[in-house]
């Protein structure tokens, strides 16, 4: 199994991302986008998105997982990102992984990176074969809510006390977006656009014409229920479900063993 560190991006949008062949030197007979969540969860799910990368490639399937400018390892202001920029940093990765345009592409997002992802293949110049959106955000303030909520809880878990008796006694200052939250900073632009995001749509891109598979929790209500009977359009109930902005998920070891298989699944 070949890694490899890629450096890429516009010059005042520079991001890194890992580079993995398709084991054993073959050609390989697809190759596999994958975008990240945000802050705290894209810590969290850490894991998960190598050991994508690695069983993907022992089936055959290059694969590229980077970090948006401003995340992670990739160098920016933390605080001066948008979605729109997010979109555009995602459409750079695609160009750089799709290559000599020989070999169908997928996409695979994972919670706020499977909002990014569904925005950029509205966009993208060859949109991708097929496009797996993990427990995506279903709406912006929705996901700021539980943001906050989780901040709470790590800050009550830390203290083992209630949030209301924390906040009372004056120890940390009340969470607020924008905001540090979770460890990372959400500038006014982000905010605004989270706040403004409509709930969850992917008729457009199905009308473009991609595959789309939405992985939800079995115990969750989700926008697609009117929209089961499409073709082109699989729902799967995520058989593991986990929370990405708890501590309690940091430093897992096991991913979730149905999304490789529902990566894999969509090359048939």
């Amino acid at each position: 199994m070949t890694i490899s560190i890629r450096h890429f991006g516009r010059w005042d949008r520079p991001m890194v991302g890992v580079h993995v062949a398709a084991d054993g030197g073959a050609r390989a007979r697809a190759r596999f986008l994958l975008c990240r969540p945000l802050g705290q969860e894209a810590v969290r799910s850490a894991a998960v998105f190598r050991v994508a990368g690695e069983r993907l490639s022992r089936e055959g399937v290059e694969s590229l997982r980077f970090d948006y400018h401003g995340t992670g390892d990739s160098p920016g202001d933390e605080s001066a990102q948008s979605l729109d920029d997010w979109v555009q940093d995602t459409l750079a990765a695609h160009e750089l992984l799709a290559g000599d345009g020989e070999l169908p592409v997928h996409w695979f997002g994972m919670g706020l990176g499977a909002v990014t992802a569904l925005r950029a293949a509205l966009l993208a110049r060859h949109p991708p074969r097929h496009l797996v959106l993990w427990e995506p955000v279903f709406k912006g303030s929705d996901y700021l809510d539980a943001l906050v909520a989780g901040h709470k809880a790590e800050l009550s878990m830390m203290f083992a006390q209630p949030w209301e008796q924390i906040a009372g006694s004056g120890k940390v200052a009340e969470p607020t977006v924008p905001g540090d939250v979770l460890g990372f900073e959400l500038g006014d632009r982000l905010v605004a656009e989270l706040r403004a995001l409509p709930e969850l749509n992917v008729l457009p891109a199905l009308r473009r014409g991609l595959r789309i598979t939405c992985a939800v929790r079995g115990d969750q209500p989700h926008p697609f229920n009117g929209h089961a009977g499409l073709p082109t359009l699989t729902l799967h109930t995520v058989e593991h479900p986990t929370d990405w902005m708890s501590s309690q998920a940091m430093g897992t070891a096991i991913a979730p063993p149905d999304i490789p298989r529902v990566l894999l699944s969509t090359l048939n």
